[in-house]
């Protein structure tokens, strides 16, 4: 019964792919490890359609829209197209909406030659959505085999916030077996790949999200975050991403294992392809006001701030002390500070704060139930757990816990964060300055091969501490500069397995490095406007 299910879903997925997107004979051999500029290269996309996926971000695309220069159905036309090819590169898509978008480019169309203008913020703007956000009637199985007949019987909160706005859903995209991989590997869909080499990860969880927006099959993705799921694709595919704090973006309709539970929260955000959408999309959803349908949520509208670059200052964190980072991470690193002195931006280094201890705590809280709920719904089906799944788990310090060891762990979180707060604190004393944000790297290694991702403590940190995260491209792995450190003598068994991972710089050939900037909880706009400062400093506009 089972089977049938996943071959109805995945014909499903295979029938709904624009017909005008389809490769044939111009796919490449599974040999060719970067597709990246196949898109535009194979012959399938006009100029125009190519012009329309290429060069304009999605501030830049409403505006055009909003003036009438271009239409919404040229251009949903345009990223259904893209969007197809992308996933017959790289496996990142569930599911296509091509009657459906259409359909409603075409209203919009319609409303804004009644109007004379735009019915909303992001009137026209195709937006991807990660699968495991509710669709009103559409599938929802969170990434479990348990739930794959399951149908929504509602649209998400930020969906209904995103139509009113003007938005056009049209494809739906991919993740991992139970959400909880720093990878995009499906025991329904497969593994999505990273499009810039194939032999590497696009991240996870929201990796269909991360390959298609690095394939510019999408101009704005929505993910979910609970210890890394959005920052890891983002730079796994070179593009940008926002973890903001918790109870500031709805979530409201979700399904998940565990629903209700409060020990470690996940949040939606962004993954864009520039720095001011992530402003775009921020802004128009609290501009909604979504605290007054989803009372869990802050009233905090977006806020606009300025910052002094010449009193900023940017404390850097160039190893956790737990997982040491490969030598393409510490270069983007160290090239990203070198701009940030030129402009005179003063740099401190950051002593990490006990991340070994952070990584015990938060997998503990992922799975207070000892992970006995995800366990029984793959028992149910006959699910076999993947070797990521068994990883994350078997932590050690995954258990089942009475009300008073769940109280006790609380406290611990609680703790953790106020030593942590209190650490900052002191070094601002110390260096008497205000520390403005942090500049980390976001995982160990670039992009890492097809089910090695294991270390999340680069940013499952900042969901245990609940601090908003940027991530930013800043280079590629680079086959002359970033050689193995030959004298590095792993820390332990971990680092051990990770050193032993970078071979060499061409088994990362290609791939993107991203880094993230991390501020206080709460500061979510002060974490753009860090990221802006930085971006300048590097001679991005």
């Amino acid at each position: 019964m089972l089977s049938s299910s996943i071959q109805r879903i995945i014909q499903l997925r295979d029938e709904s792919i624009p017909k005008d997107s389809f490769l044939g004979n111009l796919m490449p051999d599974t040999s060719v490890l970067n597709v990246s500029n196949i898109p535009r290269q194979c012959g399938l996309l006009s100029d125009n359609e190519i012009n329309i996926t290429e060069n304009y971000t999605a501030c830049q695309l409403v505006t055009l829209i909003a003036q009438g220069q271009l239409k919404a159905e040229q251009v949903i036309k345009a990223y259904l197209k893209r969007a197809g090819i992308a996933h017959q590169l790289t496996d990142c898509a569930t599911e296509f909406l091509v009657e459906e978008a259409i359909d409603r480019a075409k209203y919009l169309d319609e409303e804004f030659k009644r109007r004379g203008g735009p019915i909303g913020a992001l009137h026209g703007l195709p937006i991807s959505v990660k699968d495991m956000i509710p669709m009103l009637g559409r599938t929802k199985n969170a990434g479990w085999m348990k739930w794959i007949d399951q149908i929504a019987e509602d649209d998400a909160h930020i969906l209904k916030i995103l139509y009113a706005a003007g938005a056009i859903f049209y494809v739906r995209t991919n993740q991992p077996q139970t959400l909880m991989h720093i990878e995009c590997d499906s025991a329904i869909y497969g593994t999505t790949l990273n499009p810039f080499n194939r032999n590497l990860s696009s991240g996870g969880s929201s990796g269909g999200e991360g390959a298609l927006l690095g394939l510019k099959g999408s101009i704005m993705g929505i993910g979910t975050d609970i210890g890394g799921s959005i920052r890891a694709p983002a730079a796994y595919n070179g593009v940008y991403g926002l973890k903001p704090t918790t109870f500031r973006i709805p979530v409201q309709g979700f399904k998940v294992a565990q629903l209700g539970r409060e020990s470690i929260i996940a949040v939606i955000g962004p993954l864009t392809r520039s720095r001011e959408d992530l402003h775009l999309f921020m802004k128009t959803i609290l501009d909604a006001q979504p605290w007054l349908k989803e009372p869990s949520l802050v009233p905090i509208p977006w806020r606009s701030i300025t910052l002094d670059s010449n009193k900023l200052t940017v404390a850097i964190m160039w190893d956790d002390n737990v997982v040491h980072p490969h030598p393409p991470i510490t270069r983007a690193l160290r090239e990203t500070v070198e701009h940030l002195k030129k402009i005179g931006i003063r740099i401190i280094d950051w002593e990490p704060i006990d991340h070994q201890k952070g990584w015990n705590i938060i997998s503990a809280l992922y799975f207070c139930n000892g992970a006995e709920e995800e366990r029984n719904m793959m028992e149910d089906v006959g699910e076999q757990p993947l070797p990521l799944t068994e990883w994350i788990l078997n932590q050690p310090n995954v258990k089942k816990r009475n009300w008073l060891e769940m109280n006790e762990l609380i406290s611990e979180r609680e703790n953790y964060r106020t030593h942590y707060a209190q650490i900052w604190n002191e070094r601002e004393i110390s260096f008497n300055c205000s520390i403005d944000c942090l500049l980390t790297p976001v995982g160990p290694s670039a992009a890492p091969p097809h089910g090695t991702s294991k270390w999340w403590g680069y940013t499952s940190i900042r969901n245990l501490l609940n601090y908003p995260t940027a991530i930013f491209p800043v280079t590629t792995v680079d086959l002359v500069k970033d050689q193995i450190e030959t004298d590095y003598r792993p820390k332990n068994t971990l680092d051990s397995e990770h050193y032993k991972l970078y071979t060499s710089p061409q088994l990362y050939a290609n791939s993107p490095i991203g880094l993230q900037v991390v501020c206080r909880r709460y500061n979510d706009e002060k974490t753009l406007k860090c990221l802006e400062i930085i971006e300048q400093a590097m001679g991005r506009d």
